[in-house]
């Protein structure tokens, strides 16, 4: 396959009604057909060759559903699913080689919504997609906002709200906010903020995370008895309600 027809160059622009999926196998040329099939089919599909090209795509944008081999050549699939399941609002389809029983309870367990042995017929892998992105969109309206005490982030219209009062934010900063309001009480790290917000690891040095959310955090502050951002010192920030919210 020449360069100019690999599957990373198949993502195309998402038309009303489509699906955005992330492909992540290491076989090109299987991937080559799945994306080929899946683009016929008026998709948008991101592929990933390995681990690393995946953190970097599920960093960088959100999808409607993923499909994902078990065996990678610098990961597993399994530890994957492991470690970004709860920054996922996606279902996951596992499609591997492993048939055993115990890896498909393994990876069902893991998080996955399904699991498909190779070979596959791409019309049964087709029919899987829409039944799950089915299941999905029908839960669209509840999952649409996200309120935490006196908080509401609106997902769809992209705005926040304190006590029905808006909090005037730029696109960066209320995308850090969907990050602290989807995990609102919990600790996050500074490393773990900066793969999501950049979509690279920390070095160590970095600051750009700090400066975002001390931005975020004085408008937080300028609403009385509302939310706030607490930093626990070389640890990590964590949203919160304060001054006795309900």
């Amino acid at each position: 396959m020449t360069s100019a027809s690999k599957p990373s160059t198949a993502e195309t622009e998402r038309a009303p009604g489509n699906y955005r999926i992330l492909l992540l196998e290491d076989d090109e040329q299987l991937a080559e057909l799945i994306v080929r099939f899946l683009s016929e089919r008026h998709c948008a599909v991101t592929y990933a060759a390995n681990g690393r090209d995946f953190m970097k795509a599920v960093h960088h944008k959100d999808y409607d559903l993923i499909i994902a081999d078990v065996v990678l050549p610098d990961a597993s699939g399994f530890k994957l699913l492991e470690q970004f399941r709860s920054q996922l609002s996606c279902p996951l389809i596992f499609l591997s080689a492993l048939s055993s029983v115990d890896d498909q309870v393994t990876g069902l367990q893991l998080g996955a919504n399904d699991y498909l042995v190779k070979p596959v017929d791409p019309h049964l892998l087709w029919a899987k997609i829409e039944a799950h992105l089915r299941t999905t969109n029908s839960k669209t309206p509840s999952t649409a906002s996200i309120k935490f005490g006196p908080l509401s982030v609106d997902l769809v219209s992209r705005q926040a709200l304190v006590r029905d009062q808006p909090l005037p934010l730029t696109t960066n900063e209320f995308d850090l906010l969907q990050i602290f309001a989807e995990q609102p009480a919990r600790l996050l790290s500074r490393e773990y903020l900066f793969r999501r917000v950049i979509g690279r690891e920390f070095d160590g040095l970095d600051r750009v995370i700090d400066m975002r959310v001390s931005r975020l955090r004085k408008k937080l502050d300028a609403i009385a008895d509302g939310v706030a951002i607490q930093s626990i010192r070389g640890r990590g920030y964590s949203l919160n309600t304060v001054h006795g919210a309900p």
